[in-house]
């Protein structure tokens, strides 16, 4: 190859007439199965009116994050509270100046790499601390620390959406019961339980990332046909909700794109319990085709209104939960940093994935 020119003409070749062409392809897969939600309306995308809110929003997210040294694994847990009136609310733990939503519940666990019995109780204990988990069974150093970190994490929001009941309306990151991929039937069951008795119709839960997600192509496809028909795209020609979602909009509507809503969905949770799933379609630009595909679950219909009134950021996030992301993130970011800090000041090695680990906190 001769020059940097050369080289870039090649790449827009690529991209014009290799990769364009290829992602604009789908075949059918006739495997997908009929999902566990179901399409209450024979419209699939309305526009979106918005509803003006009277009451306070107020949103949680949380920040998890580990180190991994020659003792064990170090996990941490943060969350960032924001709200409509007070963008800093709350977080916990309550460092840097920030108030304290005084959880009292762990938000450092300790995975040992040994064969340990745990720290005598008598010499030392912390509310702060954990090293066990709900069914009982010691941390250990050999599971995923994503492990740790999703039950300390499910914990700690689940308390935080407690504190917070009766305040408003609650925005929580991710679905209102999530699947906690990582941990074992037991510890599921206890956590989804917690959550049936926390969560009412003030509570949305919304989840920002679908490209690993099927929910939806899945739940459409026992209607493909009729679909296919309609809205010129077939939902079972795609692995996640977000490619179909794309190309629905795009076959669908012209510039200015409008905000838009695709479903609900019924999604039964537990015996009498259901919820509705939208698919909130944001435009970041209304004459460009980029935008922010959100998937909004709440106990009624108007769920998905509520968060299209809301103030978005450039990257198409609501606002006030935005700031209860950033929030965390900063606040499991520093307190990492000083983990690591002080670990190396009492002569504990980092392991070489735990450099990593710290250097890559953002």
């Amino acid at each position: 190859m001769s020059n940097t020119n050369e080289l870039i003409v090649i790449l827009d070749e690529v991209i014009q007439k290799y990769i364009r062409e290829y992602f604009s392809i789908y075949n059918i897969d006739p495997s997908l199965s009929e999902s566990p939600a179901t399409l209450v309306s024979n419209d699939l995308i309305n526009e979106v009116t918005p509803s003006k809110v009277s009451r306070e929003v107020l949103a949680v997210d949380g920040s998890s994050r580990s180190i991994t040294s020659a003792g064990g694994i170090i996990s941490i847990v943060t969350l960032g509270v924001s709200s409509l009136s007070k963008p800093l609310y709350g977080a916990y733990p309550g460092l840097f100046g920030i108030r304290n939503l005084d959880l009292d519940k762990p938000f450092v666990a300790l995975a040992s790499s040994s064969f340990s019995k745990g720290i005598n109780a008598y010499l030392y204990s912390s509310k702060y601390v954990t090293t066990v988990s709900l069914d009982g069974t010691p941390f250990q150093s050999i599971s995923e620390p994503e492990r740790v970190e999703t039950e300390l994490r499910a914990i700690l929001e689940t308390e935080a959406l407690k504190k917070l009941k009766g305040q408003g309306v609650i925005i929580v990151d991710g679905p209102l019961f999530p699947s906690y991929t990582f941990l074992p039937e037991k510890v599921k069951k206890a956590l989804t339980n917690e959550r049936l008795k926390v969560l009412d119709s003030n509570y949305i839960g919304i989840v920002k990332r679908l490209d690993k997600s099927d929910l939806l192509v899945k739940s459409l496809a026992s209607r493909a046909k009729e679909i296919s028909v309609k809205y010129k795209v077939d939902p079972r020609g795609f692995i996640s909700d977000e490619a179909f979602l794309f190309q629905l909009v795009r076959f669908n509507f012209n510039p200015p794109y409008p905000v838009l809503t695709v479903g609900p969905l019924i999604k039964e949770i537990a015996q009498g319990v259901k919820i509705y799933v939208n698919y909130l379609v944001y435009p970041v630009h209304r004459y460009v085709p980029k935008f922010s595909f959100l998937r909004i679950e709440s106990f009624n219909r108007d769920g998905v209104n509520l968060v299209a009134s809301q103030k978005f950021t450039i990257d198409g996030i609501p606002t006030v939960l935005a700031l209860a992301d950033k929030t965390a993130k900063e606040l499991s970011s520093g307190i990492l940093r000083y983990i690591a800090f002080s670990l190396e000041r009492i002569g504990l090695q980092e392991s070489f994935r735990g450099k990593f680990e710290v250097l890559n906190v953002v």
